[in-house]
C-alpha cells in the first residue's frame, strides 16, 4: 500500500511529523524536510518525478532489482542500498532496495515495502522530537547505519546455527546436516553478493567527495564502511568454516562407512572356514567315515567354534578389532 511520510525540521531545530500536506506546503529558510516514499504504484513514481530528479534516477528507483550503487547529478546525491526484507514469512534472504536522493534542504528515500531501519530512524526522531545535529546528511547517516546493523543479527544466528550442527555432526552425522550446510552456504552467498557493492558505495562516502557530504559527516559514514567490512570478513569466515563442515562431514561418513565395512569383512572372514566345513561335510558322499559316526555333528561344530575363535584372537592380535 502507498504511503508518504514527511518529516519536517524547522530552523529553531524542531521536528514535525506528517503527510503529503508538509509536502505541499512552502518550504521555508532554513528548514530541512525528509520525504519517505513507501510504495512502487504510478502515483508515487509522478511525485518522485515530479521533485526533479534525473530520469535514469527515477528509472533506477522503481526497478526492482538493482544492485547498490551512488551516483551524482547536478546538485543531486543519488545512493541505492539493499536491507534486509523482515516482511516475508518464509526462510529465503531476501532483501529490500532503499533509493535515496540527497539534496540542499531535502532528502527523499523510496522503498517498495515497510522497512525496519526507516521505521527506527522515524521513531527515534518522533520521540526526540530534534533535528539530527548534522542536518540531512546525517540523517542519511543514521538510516544506513540502522540498516546495515540489521545484518549483524542474522550473520551471528547462522554463526551459531553452524556451531550447533558441527557439535552435533560429530557425534552422529545425518544427511539432514548436509542439507542444512548447504542452505546455509547458499544464504551466506547471496549475503556477500549483497555486501560486495556495498564496499564501494560506502567507501565513496566515507572519503568525503561527494559534494553533498560534509567532510565532517564522512567519518560516520566511515564507521558504516567498517560494518560493512566487518560484515563481508564475518560471511567470508562463516563459508569457510561451512565448507570445512562439510569436509568433515563426507570425512565421518566414510569413516563410519569403512568401520561398517570393516565389521562386515571380519564377520565374513569368520563365517568362511565354518561355510568350507559346512560344504564339505554336505556333499553326498557315500564313503564319508564321520558321517556315521556318533560324534560326527558335535566335532563338525566344535571345529566351526574353534575356527572362528582362532581368527578372533589373530585379529585381536593385529590390532584389527
Amino acid at each position: 500500500m502507498a504511503k508518504i511520510s514527511v518529516v519536517l525540521f524547522r530552523s529553531e531545530g524542531g521536528v514535525c511529523c506528517g503527510g503529503r500536506e508538509l509536502l505541499e506546503r512552502p518550504q521555508g529558510e532554513g528548514e530541512l524536510l525528509w520525504v519517505d516514499v513507501e510504495g512502487f504504484d504510478s502515483e508515487n513514481q509522478q511525485l518522485v518525478q515530479s521533485l526533479g530528479f534525473h530520469p535514469l534516477a527515477v528509472e533506477e528507483t522503481f526497478t526492482l532489482q538493482h544492485q547498490p550503487k551512488y551516483e551524482e547529478y547536478d546538485g543531486c546525491l543519488f545512493t541505492i542500498v539493499r536491507g534486509i526484507d523482515f516482511n516475508t514469512t518464509d526462510n529465503e534472504l531476501d532483501t529490500l532496495k532503499l533509493a535515496c536522493f540527497l539534496q540542499t534542504g531535502r532528502l527523499v528515500t523510496v522503498h517498495r515495502a515497510p522497512m525496519r531501519s526507516v521505521a527506527a530512524v522515524h521513531s527515534r526522531l518522533k520521540e526526540t522530537g530534534k533535528a539530527p545535529r548534522g542536518g540531512l546528511d546525517h540523517l542519511l547517516y543514521m538510516l544506513f547505519d540502522e540498516l546495515i546493523s540489521l545484518y549483524f543479527p542474522l550473520v551471528d544466528e547462522l554463526g551459531l546455527e553452524i556451531e550447533r550442527i558441527e557439535d552435533e555432526m560429530f557425534q552422529r552425522p545425518r544427511q539432514s546436516h548436509l542439507e542444512a550446510v548447504l542452505e546455509m552456504r547458499r544464504r551466506l552467498t547471496t549475503l556477500r553478493r549483497v555486501m560486495l557493492p556495498h564496499r564501494q558505495v560506502f567507501n565513496h562516502l566515507a572519503t568525503g567527495s561527494a559534494d553533498e557530504i560534509d567532510d565532517r559527516e564522512a567519518f560516520y559514514f566511515r564507521d558504516v564502511y567498517d560494518e560493512v567490512l566487518r560484515l563481508t570478513d564475518g560471511i567470508d569466515m562463516l563459508r569457510e568454516q561451512l565448507s570445512s563442515l562439510r569436509d568433515t562431514y563426507l570425512s565421518v561418513l566414510s569413516q563410519r562407512t569403512n568401520d561398517v565395512m570393516k565389521v562386515l569383512t571380519i564377520i565374513s572372514s569368520m563365517l568362511l572356514p565354518m561355510t568350507v566345513i559346512a560344504g564339505i561335510y554336505g556333499m553326498n558322499f557315500e564313503f564319508m567315515p564321520e558321517l556315521h559316526k556318533a560324534w560326527g555333528y558335535p566335532v563338525a561344530l566344535g571345529l566351526m567354534v574353534t575356527v572362528a575363535g582362532g581368527m578372533m584372537l589373530w585379529f585381536r592380535k593385529k590390532d584389527w578389532i
